[in-house]
Protein backbone atom coordinates (compact mmCIF):
# COMPACT_ATOMS: atom_id res chain seq x y z
CA UNK A 1 0.00 0.00 0.00
CA UNK A 2 1.36 3.54 -1.33
CA UNK A 3 1.45 6.83 1.37
CA UNK A 4 1.55 10.05 1.26
CA UNK A 5 2.68 12.68 3.62
CA UNK A 6 -0.24 13.84 5.74
CA UNK A 7 -0.28 17.93 6.86
CA UNK A 8 1.83 16.72 10.07
CA UNK A 9 4.06 14.73 8.17
CA UNK A 10 3.08 11.34 8.89
CA UNK A 11 2.31 9.31 6.40
CA UNK A 12 -1.15 8.18 5.47
CA UNK A 13 -2.33 5.84 3.31
CA UNK A 14 -4.89 6.64 1.10
CA UNK A 15 -8.19 4.95 1.72
CA UNK A 16 -7.69 4.74 5.11
CA UNK A 17 -7.47 8.59 6.29
CA UNK A 18 -10.89 8.31 8.23
CA UNK A 19 -10.14 4.53 9.86
CA UNK A 20 -6.87 6.09 10.69
CA UNK A 21 -8.53 9.60 12.18
CA UNK A 22 -11.31 7.15 13.99
CA UNK A 23 -9.34 4.46 15.25
CA UNK A 24 -6.81 6.27 16.96
CA UNK A 25 -8.94 8.21 19.11
CA UNK A 26 -8.47 11.61 17.14
CA UNK A 27 -12.43 11.74 17.02
CA UNK A 28 -14.60 12.05 20.18
CA UNK A 29 -15.29 9.05 22.21
CA UNK A 30 -13.87 6.54 19.54
CA UNK A 31 -12.37 3.02 20.22
CA UNK A 32 -11.13 0.68 17.88
CA UNK A 33 -11.89 -2.09 20.44
CA UNK A 34 -15.01 -3.62 19.08
CA UNK A 35 -15.85 -4.96 22.51
CA UNK A 36 -15.00 -2.03 24.52
CA UNK A 37 -18.84 -1.63 25.69
CA UNK A 38 -17.91 1.29 28.03
CA UNK A 39 -16.57 3.53 25.37
CA UNK A 40 -19.69 5.72 23.79
CA UNK A 41 -17.99 4.58 19.78
CA UNK A 42 -16.45 2.00 18.38
CA UNK A 43 -15.28 1.46 15.02
CA UNK A 44 -16.48 -1.22 12.39
CA UNK A 45 -15.45 -1.97 8.77
CA UNK A 46 -15.22 1.14 6.65
CA UNK A 47 -17.19 4.45 6.57
CA UNK A 48 -19.29 2.24 9.75
CA UNK A 49 -19.44 2.77 13.54
CA UNK A 50 -21.05 2.29 16.52
CA UNK A 51 -22.04 5.48 18.65
CA UNK A 52 -23.84 6.05 21.53
CA UNK A 53 -26.27 9.58 21.51
CA UNK A 54 -26.68 10.61 25.03
CA UNK A 55 -30.48 11.36 25.89
CA UNK A 56 -29.11 15.36 27.16
CA UNK A 57 -26.64 15.99 24.70
CA UNK A 58 -27.34 19.04 22.55
CA UNK A 59 -26.06 16.86 19.41
CA UNK A 60 -23.20 14.17 19.13
CA UNK A 61 -20.75 14.66 16.68
CA UNK A 62 -20.22 11.19 14.02
CA UNK A 63 -17.12 12.75 13.04
CA UNK A 64 -18.56 11.44 9.60
CA UNK A 65 -17.83 13.83 7.08
CA UNK A 66 -20.72 12.98 3.95
CA UNK A 67 -21.64 14.16 0.54
CA UNK A 68 -24.92 15.59 -0.72
CA UNK A 69 -27.05 12.24 -1.83
CA UNK A 70 -24.55 10.16 -0.14
CA UNK A 71 -27.20 7.23 1.49
CA UNK A 72 -26.60 6.46 5.44
CA UNK A 73 -28.12 3.39 6.97
CA UNK A 74 -29.16 3.79 10.80
CA UNK A 75 -30.43 1.24 13.49
CA UNK A 76 -30.84 2.57 16.83
CA UNK A 77 -31.77 0.80 20.07
CA UNK A 78 -31.85 2.09 23.76
CA UNK A 79 -34.06 4.14 25.58
CA UNK A 80 -34.05 7.64 27.17
CA UNK A 81 -35.79 9.70 29.34
CA UNK A 82 -37.74 13.23 28.64
CA UNK A 83 -37.53 13.72 32.68
CA UNK A 84 -34.82 12.02 34.99
CA UNK A 85 -36.97 9.91 37.15
CA UNK A 86 -40.22 9.74 35.71
CA UNK A 87 -40.70 6.71 34.06
CA UNK A 88 -44.08 7.59 31.79
CA UNK A 89 -41.66 10.21 29.94
CA UNK A 90 -39.47 7.19 28.36
CA UNK A 91 -38.71 6.60 24.93
CA UNK A 92 -36.92 4.63 22.15
CA UNK A 93 -35.38 5.97 19.03
CA UNK A 94 -38.68 6.59 17.52
CA UNK A 95 -39.67 9.08 19.98
CA UNK A 96 -42.95 9.77 22.75
CA UNK A 97 -46.27 10.06 20.90
CA UNK A 98 -46.09 13.80 21.08
CA UNK A 99 -45.52 16.60 19.05
CA UNK A 100 -44.78 19.89 19.06
CA UNK A 101 -43.80 23.35 17.06
CA UNK A 102 -40.92 23.80 19.76
CA UNK A 103 -38.70 20.89 18.54
CA UNK A 104 -35.80 20.99 15.85
CA UNK A 105 -37.72 19.01 13.25
CA UNK A 106 -41.42 19.51 14.27
CA UNK A 107 -43.55 16.97 12.67
CA UNK A 108 -41.85 13.66 14.50
CA UNK A 109 -42.43 12.50 17.55
CA UNK A 110 -40.72 14.10 20.89
CA UNK A 111 -37.58 12.25 21.36
CA UNK A 112 -37.03 10.92 18.43
CA UNK A 113 -34.01 10.62 17.48
CA UNK A 114 -32.53 13.05 15.04
CA UNK A 115 -29.66 13.91 12.90
CA UNK A 116 -28.04 17.14 11.11
CA UNK A 117 -25.35 17.50 8.61
CA UNK A 118 -23.64 20.62 9.56
CA UNK A 119 -22.88 22.76 6.09
CA UNK A 120 -21.07 25.80 7.90
CA UNK A 121 -20.22 27.20 10.86
CA UNK A 122 -18.99 30.59 12.33
CA UNK A 123 -18.18 31.03 16.10
CA UNK A 124 -18.18 34.78 17.57
CA UNK A 125 -17.54 36.03 20.90
CA UNK A 126 -18.85 38.70 22.59
CA UNK A 127 -16.72 41.52 23.74
CA UNK A 128 -18.51 41.76 26.63
CA UNK A 129 -19.10 38.69 27.56
CA UNK A 130 -16.25 36.83 26.25
CA UNK A 131 -18.67 34.34 25.81
CA UNK A 132 -18.98 32.13 22.57
CA UNK A 133 -21.78 32.16 20.35
CA UNK A 134 -21.66 29.57 17.36
CA UNK A 135 -24.19 30.24 14.53
CA UNK A 136 -24.66 27.61 12.13
CA UNK A 137 -26.24 26.83 8.47
CA UNK A 138 -27.19 23.10 8.74
CA UNK A 139 -30.15 20.76 7.53
CA UNK A 140 -32.08 18.18 9.88
CA UNK A 141 -33.95 15.22 9.18
CA UNK A 142 -35.43 12.41 10.91
CA UNK A 143 -33.33 9.19 11.98
CA UNK A 144 -35.74 6.73 14.39
CA UNK A 145 -35.15 3.63 15.07
CA UNK A 146 -34.13 2.17 11.42
CA UNK A 147 -33.69 4.54 8.26
CA UNK A 148 -31.38 5.16 5.20
CA UNK A 149 -31.62 8.82 4.45
CA UNK A 150 -29.94 10.31 1.52
CA UNK A 151 -27.84 13.35 3.01
CA UNK A 152 -29.34 16.43 2.38
CA UNK A 153 -26.01 18.56 1.97
CA UNK A 154 -22.42 18.02 1.91
CA UNK A 155 -21.09 18.48 5.72
CA UNK A 156 -20.52 16.75 8.80
CA UNK A 157 -23.19 14.44 10.12
CA UNK A 158 -24.65 15.37 13.96
CA UNK A 159 -26.93 13.16 15.61
CA UNK A 160 -29.11 14.47 18.29
CA UNK A 161 -32.82 14.48 19.70
CA UNK A 162 -35.71 15.51 18.99
CA UNK A 163 -36.00 18.27 21.70
CA UNK A 164 -35.04 21.51 23.01
CA UNK A 165 -35.14 21.00 26.84
CA UNK A 166 -32.59 18.48 26.89
CA UNK A 167 -31.04 19.27 30.36
CA UNK A 168 -33.21 17.04 32.35
CA UNK A 169 -33.16 13.76 30.01
CA UNK A 170 -31.05 10.82 31.00
CA UNK A 171 -30.06 7.82 28.66
CA UNK A 172 -28.66 7.00 25.47
CA UNK A 173 -29.44 5.38 22.34
CA UNK A 174 -26.81 3.29 20.67
CA UNK A 175 -26.36 3.66 17.05
CA UNK A 176 -25.21 1.84 14.22
CA UNK A 177 -24.20 4.11 11.09
CA UNK A 178 -23.15 3.05 7.59
CA UNK A 179 -22.42 4.84 4.48
CA UNK A 180 -24.20 2.75 1.36
CA UNK A 181 -22.87 1.82 -1.59
CA UNK A 182 -23.02 4.67 -4.23
CA UNK A 183 -26.72 4.04 -5.75
CA UNK A 184 -28.14 2.47 -2.78
CA UNK A 185 -31.84 4.29 -2.57
CA UNK A 186 -32.67 5.84 0.86
CA UNK A 187 -36.02 5.23 2.18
Amino acid sequence: MKGRRGPRGNVVFAGLVSLFVLGFGMGPGVSADPAAAAVPCRLLPERSLVLAVAGNAAWTDTGLDVASGEVIAFEAEGKISLQRGNPEAECGPDGYDLQTIQQPVPDRNLGALIGKVVIAATVTVDEKTKQEKTQEVAQLFYVGSKSRVEMPAKGRLFLGINETVIGDNAGEFRVSIAAQPPGAPAV
